[in-house]
């Protein structure tokens, strides 16, 4: 069973993108669009270097707290629900166990 989210996500500077994500067995999928142009944007978990919830006003998107996902390579993909409040500390939670599974 997949589990899906809806949310925005921001790569970089990039334009905002708005779609789901979703939990797969091996990488998190983003799927949506910017603008009118479909999207889709997978990451592997064991390229994720860091997981957290973002609270700073800095690191928030559109005033929601965030997902900070920052990847092996250096880029930082930040998430935010769009339905689901509390959904950062779940996906944090999610995405930390999932990553020590890709790694072990």
């Amino acid at each position: 069973m997949r589990i899906t989210y809806g949310v925005v996500w921001q790569e970089g500077e990039g334009p905002l993108a708005r779609g789901k994500l979703e939990l797969l067995p091996d990488a998190l999928r983003l799927d949506g669009v910017i603008g009118s142009a479909h999207v889709v944007r997978e990451i592997p978990y064991n390229e994720l270097s860091t997981v957290r919830v973002g609270r700073a006003g800095s690191e928030r998107l559109d005033g929601r707290p965030t997902l900070l996902l920052d990847l092996v390579s250096g880029a930082r993909v930040v998430v935010a629900s769009v339905a689901q409040s509390g959904i950062a500390a779940e996906l944090v939670e999610r995405l930390t166990r999932a990553t020590l599974g890709a790694t072990g």
